[in-house]
Formats: C-alpha cells, sequence, structure tokens
C-alpha cells in the first residue's frame, strides 16, 4: 500500500517534532536536575525553571525546522504558543508532579521497589519518583502541545 504525499508529509513533520521533543526533554530533564538537586530547590519552581527554558527552546526549534513558520507573524505565533505551552506545563505538568511525586507516591514507590528487586538501582528512591513524576508529565504536556500547536499554534 503507496503512502500518499500528504501523509508523508504528516509521517516526515511528526519525525522532525520527535527529534525536537527529544532534545527539547533532555535539556528540560538536565536543568530540572540540576535545580532540585545541586541548587536544592523545591520540584515545582525545579520544573518551573526547567520548562520555561525548554519552552523558549521548543519555540525557536518548532517554528524553525518542525511547522515552518505557519502564516502568522513569529509575535502572534509566540504569543499563542506560551500561552498553549504554559497550561501544559505550569497546570498539566506541575499537577501530575505534585500528584505523584508529592501527595500520591504509591504507584511510582512501586515502580521504585521493581528496580531495587531487579538490582537496577543507581540512584535515590525520591530521583526515580521526581523522575518519574515528570515523566508522566512531560507526556501529557507533550500530547497536549502537539493537538494544539497544529491546530492553534502553526496553522
Amino acid at each position: 500500500m503507496a503512502v500518499s504525499e500528504k501523509n508523508k508529509g504528516r509521517i516526515k513533520q511528526a519525525g522532525k517534532f520527535g527529534v525536537v521533543g527529544v532534545a527539547n526533554t533532555f535539556l528540560d530533564f538536565f536543568i530540572f536536575n540540576f535545580c532540585s538537586k545541586f541548587l536544592r530547590l523545591a520540584l515545582i519552581p525545579s520544573n518551573t525553571i526547567s520548562t520555561t527554558i525548554a519552552m523558549t527552546f521548543s519555540f525557536i526549534a518548532n517554528r524553525k525546522v518542525v511547522f515552518k513558520d505557519g502564516d502568522r507573524t513569529a509575535t502572534h505565533q509566540a504569543l499563542i504558543f506560551f500561552a498553549v505551552t504554559a497550561f501544559g506545563l505550569y497546570v498539566l505538568q506541575n499537577g501530575i508532579i505534585h500528584l505523584l511525586a508529592i501527595t500520591w507516591p504509591g504507584p511510582l514507590l512501586g515502580v521504585v521497589k521493581a528496580i531495587r528487586h531487579l538490582g537496577l538501582s543507581m540512584f535515590s528512591d525520591a530521583f526515580y519518583v521526581n523522575n518519574g513524576a515528570k515523566a508522566v508529565g512531560t507526556v501529557a504536556s507533550l500530547a497536549w502541545n502537539f493537538i494544539m500547536y497544529k491546530k492553534v499554534v502553526f496553522r
């Protein structure tokens, strides 16, 4: 079954979004862990700093590489982009981190127990719980962002 040109374009765009997302996620997690471990900031301020820096990188990379500028001015796109992304990061992601790392860490502590049982542990329990919560929050905000970037920001 042949893939249409339109679908090839969508696949290529999704691939570029994935590459930008991996780079952005690495930057985000690196800064998150630096702030929480070395600067000893609490989780939510650490996440707010890391996601703000990553969000700026994400806008530039998505505008230039993934969605090719779109039909709006950079200023207009930036305003919409930051509003959409801020919801995903500051509401969805921070809410999930708070829920899974602070309010209800049980599920992630179960994962930590399994990691320890398998002898794969290299980090503290808190590291696994905090980064596990951030990973779940990242997946939720990633899904939100892709849909909203395609439908609203870079249409």
